[in-house]
């Protein structure tokens, strides 16, 4: 059977989120009308869309699964991976072996590059790309008299379509997410839980990234989430969240006694790593739990949303 219907946040991850008892039934809070679904959502419908990943062959005809297929193995191992984990008191570490942390690594820095927040960034940058081009070509031969009229007339009413093949934005996802994949190995690891009686929340777009406090002053441009600098943050679950943070300041011992260790967070953390989840989505929040307080922060990050700068 074709595979029409592409996620671009897989289900196996959503399905750490879905309402307690339930397998596949997960909580919606939309960021623009500020308001939850009047049902639960199935993880099967949300964050994806019709051939996403789809791509056209040399001989001009659309290939909708071997994107869709590559993606499979990262899909079905990561799900094991986190459901594995086990955490402890805070500064406890979390066993893990080589290859598991690289699957998380990559599945982290594939998730910030899936995205539509991305893939629509890489296409707009060839709709500029092109554009640009197009308007030298007009001015030269505009000025050598090449210029048809009826072509000078059509673009000066804007009549010509630039179109861009949404597939353009593939290679440099897999390029970007296996070079990210190498930075997010070498910071350093926490493993945090939520408060008691609260859990972490995900959305269309579950991976946040930010300067520490500490290291602002010494960003001069735009910081990317894999600056040495830049700490990332994904919710791996309703009640583990994964934390990338700079390595820089640590000696290679500090670094070794610090990696894969645990923090319990309190009700204020836990809120705020919430707010960065919701400040990251483009524009769904999904939760395993019906919370009115959660709609109200919801809302009020209307009009936001965490975009790479390509």
């Amino acid at each position: 059977m074709a595979k029409d219907n592409h996620h671009f946040v897989s289900q196996g991850y959503l399905r750490g989120f879905t309402i307690e008892g339930e397998k596949s039934l997960i909580w919606e809070y939309d960021k623009e009308t500020g308001s939850i679904s009047h049902q639960p959502r199935s993880v099967r419908e949300i964050c994806s869309e019709h051939h996403y990943y789809a791509q056209k062959r040399d001989d001009g005809s659309v290939d909708n699964e071997s994107m869709e297929n590559a993606f499979h193995e990262i899909e079905d191992k990561t799900p094991r991976v986190i459901n594995s984990i086990e955490v402890g008191a805070t500064g406890k570490k979390v066993s893990l072996t080589d290859e598991q942390r690289v699957i998380l690594s990559f599945f982290a820095a594939i998730q910030l590059f899936r995205v539509p927040n991305f893939r629509d960034g890489v296409e707009e940058m060839h709709r500029k790309i092109v554009e640009s081009s197009l308007a030298e070509i007009v001015t030269q031969d505009k000025q050598e008299g090449k210029l048809p009229p009826e072509v000078e007339e059509l673009y000066e009413r804007g009549g010509i379509n630039i179109e861009i093949e949404p597939s353009v934005s593939l290679e440099p996802m897999i390029n970007l997410a296996q070079e990210g994949s190498a930075h997010l190995l070498k910071k350093v690891w926490h493993f945090a839980t939520p408060a008691d009686g609260m859990t972490f929340v995900t959305s269309d777009n579950p991976v946040y990234f930010q300067a520490p406090e500490e290291y602002r002053a010494q960003i001069r441009y735009g910081l990317g989430p894999m600056h040495p600098f830049s700490e990332v943050t994904i919710p791996l679950r309703k009640d583990l969240l994964l934390i990338f943070s700079p390595a820089v300041k640590f000696t290679p011992e500090q670094y070794e006694l610090l990696n894969c260790t645990t923090v319990c967070l309190d009700k204020a953390d836990t809120k705020n790593i919430n707010m960065r989840t919701t400040l990251a989505a483009e524009r769904y929040v999904y939760s395993s739990e019906r919370s009115e307080a959660l709609v109200r922060m919801v809302a009020k990050f209307k009009g936001t949303s965490q975009r790479l700068t390509v």
